[in-house]
């Protein structure tokens, strides 16, 4: 299996894939969850994985203060870029840190900490993964709350090789400087024993000269069963208090396909 070392999800290595981002992802199902365990917990919020600061800045907007972590300096320069255009109290609420979560230390802990949108995916080994987990369990406070998503990737899905060939996943759409841009996907390799996925996200792109691009992101990531997340969570020193497959609370059912694990957590004693 080819091996990808870009655990960003190539996010450091293209700017394309930065740049593109918020286009592709215009997805906000999260976010009014967010703000709510955010309020719950009453604040600060430490955000793993932060982006473009699709979630920080609603949290922000809401009266959270909330600190996010990225490893890619292109998608913090993308978020400083959003955030400059707030009001100066909801600027004050960001903090903004390029870190690597597979292992942080920002002295500080905190009543919430959160991964959003299975970035957790892309730690591909296990020895990542749990110095990802124990990351988070040293920054939460006694009693404090870990949440993230990861991808439901059910058996149905996993035996479609169908995926292999190239399909359409995002919509067109146009660039500030009149690019226009649509994406297709497929899967390139899959190993079911590491659990394994590399997928290429593939984007054709026509400048306003006439000019045509094929640009391809490469990426792996893995997938993950609920009960090993509960015994891989267990290992780090956090108890699983919850599985859903939507932000409504559904228990979580392993038979979707394209759905979610959501994944709730409290620092074990």
């Amino acid at each position: 299996m080819e091996e990808i070392t870009d655990i960003s999800g190539g996010y450091i290595e293209h700017d394309f894939v930065a740049e593109y981002y918020d286009y592709i992802l215009p997805y906000a199902d999260d976010i009014d969850y967010y703000i709510n365990l955010a309020k719950q917990s009453g604040g600060p919020v430490l955000e793993l994985a932060t982006g473009t600061g699709r979630t920080i800045i609603p949290l922000a907007k809401a009266g959270i203060e909330i600190i996010g972590l990225d490893i890619s300096s292109r998608m913090l320069n993308l978020c400083r870029k959003q955030i400059e255009k707030e009001k100066e109290v909801v600027r004050s609420r960001i903090t903004l840190l390029e870190r690597d979560m597979r292992d942080f230390n920002i002295n500080r802990t905190f009543p919430l900490v959160t991964i959003p949108y299975s970035s957790f995916t892309y730690l591909t080994e296990v020895e990542d993964q749990l110095s990802c987990l124990e990351s988070v369990n040293r920054h939460l406070e006694p009693g404090g709350t870990f949440f993230m998503t990861v991808f439901n990737e059910s058996v149905q899905a996993l035996e479609d090789t169908g995926a292999f060939k190239e399909f359409d996943i995002t919509p067109e759409f146009t660039m500030p400087d009149g690019r226009k841009v649509y994406r297709r996907f497929c899967y390139v390799e899959r190993d079911y024993t590491r659990q394994v996925e590399v997928k290429d996200s593939i984007f054709y792109v026509t400048h306003r000269n006439g000019k045509k691009e094929r640009l391809v992101h490469r990426f792996s990531m893995r997938y993950f069963f609920s009960f090993e997340l509960i015994h891989l969570f267990a290992r780090a020193g956090l108890e699983v208090t919850g599985l859903y497959s939507d932000y409504n609370g559904t228990p979580h059912d392993a038979a979707i396909r394209d759905g979610m694990i959501i994944v709730t957590a409290r620092k074990g004693n």
